[in-house]
């Protein structure tokens, strides 16, 4: 995958993915239960053939234009991870009610979900054309996202009905969104860092140098930089999201004190024994707004009765 195009392509594709992952539509459209799963798998397989197609014709087109053989060979080692997703995706479409022509359960899914994630892992950790290149500061950064992706998805096997783990893979495609993006403006736009430069040998096989030890350095710091603006930015949207979705609907589970009081008798009593002998404390409410409450308690003369209101 080379170009800003691919890389927007493939970032605004797990942004979509993401918001549908995310936002609850069973119960916005209660008449279209699967609605968001029939979204999450056409995406995903439009995606994953869009990027099939593009790493396929990096492939013919560094065969027909150069003479480089690494720029040939690149694109295909990341055709496993997109056929994988194809697959997942796919699966998924074909095993949706209320025509189930392949009906498979959603663990099995999430199972070919998780070695997809796998293989993008493994791809864009072994990916290091050039050990000096900047890009692969960016691959590296990118790791943390399908990380969680990986995670989160063992997690929704393990706990099904539990939305915290989907909401968490929600919010690692968002970040491999939104890092794409990023990388595709850095890589091949004017945003690169001062003092490094991009050199294309062919269609895919490309790097990014810096011209002394110091911009090296300093590229690798905005790399980083960058990244966490990016993970700051998520956590704030996500939070902003969330308590505009949630608001007015979430119950704190309390109630007003004096509907609990009218709900009781009209009059209580109970008795407390005193420790002193023939001695005896009583306690009569008569549950009314007022509170009125009358303590009875003996001592040697007689009764004395102490009245109380709030």
């Amino acid at each position: 995958m080379s170009g800003l195009l691919p890389f927007f392509g493939a970032g605004l594709g797990f942004l979509f993915i993401s918001a549908v992952e995310s936002i609850p539509f069973s119960s916005a459209f209660p008449s279209h239960r699967y609605l968001p799963l029939r979204l999450r798998y056409t995406s995903s397989l439009t995606l994953s053939s869009l990027f099939l197609f593009s790493s396929l014709h990096s492939t013919f087109a560094s065969l027909s234009s150069t003479h480089d053989p690494l720029g040939a060979s690149l694109p295909l080692s990341s055709v496993a991870a997109a056929s994988l997703f194809l697959l997942y995706s796919l699966s998924g479409y074909l095993s949706l009610p209320p025509v189930s022509f392949l009906p498979l359960p959603s663990s099995f899914l999430d199972l070919l979900a998780i070695f997809s994630f796998g293989l993008e892992f493994i791809y864009f950790y072994l990916r290091r054309k050039d050990l000096d290149g900047i890009e692969n500061r960016y691959f590296e950064l990118l790791l943390v996202p399908i990380l969680v992706c990986i995670v989160s998805t063992v997690l929704i096997i393990s706990w099904p009905r539990s939305i915290a783990p989907r909401l968490a893979r929600a919010a690692g495609l968002a970040l491999q969104g939104t890092w794409f993006l990023q990388m595709g403006f850095s890589f091949f736009t004017s945003a690169i860092a001062h003092g490094c430069d991009i050199h294309e040998k062919s269609r895919a096989n490309y790097t990014i140098k810096c011209k002394t030890h110091e911009e090296y350095h300093r590229a690798r710091a905005i790399a980083t930089l960058q990244f966490n603006c990016h993970l700051a930015l998520l956590i704030v949207m996500g939070t902003v999201i969330y308590g505009f979705v949630s608001k007015g609907s979430v119950d704190n589970g309390y109630r007003p004190l004096n509907k609990e009081l009218q709900m009781g008798t009209a009059f209580s009593r109970f008795t407390l024994e005193s420790d002193e002998e023939d001695g005896e404390i009583v306690v009569e409410s008569n549950g009314h707004e007022s509170g009125e409450v009358a303590l009875h308690v003996p001592d040697e003369n007689g009764t004395v009765e102490k009245i109380s209101r709030d």
